[in-house]
């Protein structure tokens, strides 16, 4: 069996560290402080609440906003899934008290419940504040502590844009539920918690999660291997150099050595090997993905890859063919809002370290 999990939530001794981190949430969940987690994609945010909230006093559910379609649909799944909390002989009492019935199916051998909207769309506004008040009286009749968990918070905005004023005015009465919102655009979600103008200001304490120190990173890897039998003779260095100590990426990149290696040690011609595996089977992704950039954005991602982070300079200009600065900026803007490169504090990054390298590959074959 593989040591090293990744793509999915992980828990266990499949989850890298976090001690700290995990105090830090359980300490305001018990506390209740409602609470702003934000990451670059694919820093284990979720796995991270998941470790945390398991082993407490206290229920938790998850909305991933990502998948939301609008204001009907978050009320639906809003309503099912604090349903699905209660016994059966409890459900009809709290669907009773809601203005807006909505259709409703339980079967009682599978226990799948399911939920949708059927009056007008002109019922949507007090279905909504119905779905939103549900887990408070549900919280308060059953005495335990609720969590809710709203990940890709930042989704919210596409939802319906009046969406965030609904949300605060309802939520910040809540006595009996502490809410946990995930992001992983953190222009966005800086912007929804932090500025003044915006209904969420102030609303949940803000934590900004970073990279696993490397010295525990490595101490992970390092045990993990030995669970296989495999020697790592030194090289976790540079397994995370090689993807930038970036949780899911050094996780992937470990997983694909040990698929590969039977033998009883690491060597660098297996870590080679394994990053050249990984860019084989995600080729159509990443060709994709370029495909999916115009020509500046190409241009500057190219930059990005060689070493030229100044993307506004002159001298990146005139080296990658770009117009003026405010072309580059806007181009470089959207690059973020697609997800392909990150902006940390000036350290920029392409997002994919595979792709990175995908990238710096096929144009050394081109030139």
């Amino acid at each position: 069996m593989n040591p090293f999990l990744f793509g999915k939530v992980v828990r266990g001794e499949y989850f890298a560290d976090r001690e700290e981190e995990i105090k830090f949430i359980r300490n305001e969940v018990e506390s209740g402080q409602n609470l702003v987690l934000m990451s670059p994609r694919r820093y284990g945010k979720t796995s991270l609440v998941v470790n945390a909230i398991e082993n407490m006093n206290a229920k938790c559910l998850d909305i991933n906003m990502e998948l939301v379609t609008g204001e009907d649909d978050l009320s639906n799944i809003l309503i099912k899934k604090t349903l699905s909390l209660s016994p059966f002989e409890k459900l009809k009492n709290y669907l009773k008290n809601l203005r807006v019935q909505p259709d409703f199916k339980y079967e009682p051998g599978s226990g799948e419940l399911s939920i949708s909207l059927g009056p007008e769309k002109k019922d949507i506004p007090v279905y909504l504040e119905d779905a939103l008040n549900l887990p408070e009286k549900v919280g308060a009749s059953q005495k335990e502590n609720l969590v809710i968990v709203y990940d890709e918070f930042q989704e919210i905005r596409r939802i319906s844009p009046g969406l965030e004023r609904k949300m605060r005015a309802i939520l910040q009465h809540h006595q009996n539920v502490v809410y946990i919102f995930i992001g992983s655009c953190q222009r966005m979600m800086g912007d929804i918690f932090g500025s003044r103008k915006t209904p969420f200001y102030k609303f949940a304490r803000i934590m900004n999660l970073k990279k696993i120190p490397e010295e525990k990173f490595k101490k992970f890897i390092i045990g993990r291997f030995k669970k296989k039998g495999i020697e790592t003779n030194g090289l976790e260095d540079d397994i995370i150099k090689r993807v930038d100590n970036h949780p899911y990426y050094t996780q992937q990149l470990c997983h694909e050595i040990c698929n590969l290696n039977s033998g009883r040690e690491i060597r660098k011609k297996d870590i080679n090997k394994a990053i050249g595996e990984i860019i084989v089977e995600h080729n159509a992704d990443y060709m994709r993905w370029w495909k999916q950039a115009d020509n500046t954005e190409k241009r500057l991602l190219i930059g990005i890859t060689e070493g030229d982070k100044k993307y506004t300079s002159g001298n990146f200009l005139r080296k990658y063919g770009i117009n003026s600065p405010s072309t580059s900026s806007s181009a470089f803007k959207r690059l973020v809002e697609k997800g392909f490169v990150v902006d940390l504090n000036g350290e920029i990054k392409i997002e994919d370290p595979f792709w990175e390298i995908w990238i710096r590959e096929n144009r050394k074959q081109m030139l």
